[in-house]
């Protein structure tokens, strides 16, 4: 009786795990291969290939144009950190926007960001510090105008 009870249970278990591990019923798990930069990178080469060429279109120079300054620049200090702000460049196809930061003896780059905003979280306290950020697409705009902040303990 306990053999007949064993298999029994072993059938069922493998039953049901089978029942949900069929193949070909919609909603299965699909493996997907993890992502690659330089896979897409040659991909898109290869699509740009494949695009016809217009006649007398090799020699000009490319359409890409500048974005434009941001705009709106505003610092907050948290007493940890330095949030940035400004305005988005509305209607603008830009991919991102590069964040430069100075002490007093030169900029350097700090970050970058999709959206119109940026958290310094690398800030010393009492320390003054100047702020630009530009807009880029394919090209980089001029820097936004420079933003001054304190880190001042209250």
């Amino acid at each position: 009786m306990r053999l007949v009870s064993s298999v029994l249970i072993i059938t069922s278990c493998f039953l049901f795990v089978f029942s949900f591990t069929a193949c070909g019923r919609r909603g299965d798990p699909v493996p997907i291969a993890p992502y690659d930069e330089n896979i897409v990178k040659e991909d898109a080469k290869k699509d740009q290939a494949r695009l016809p060429v217009e006649e007398g279109t090799a020699n000009r120079k490319s359409s890409a144009v500048m974005p434009d300054a941001p705009t709106g620049l505003m610092a907050l200090y948290t007493q940890k950190y330095i949030i940035l702000t400004w305005d988005d460049n509305m209607g603008r196809d830009v991919k991102r926007y590069n964040i430069y930061r100075s002490s007093g003896d030169g900029y350097i780059f700090v970050g970058d960001t999709a959206a119109p905003a940026f958290t310094d979280r690398e800030v010393e306290p009492d320390t003054e510090y100047y702020y630009k950020v530009t807009a880029v697409e394919i090209l980089e705009s001029q820097p936004s105008k420079e933003i001054v902040i304190v880190t001042e303990i209250h």
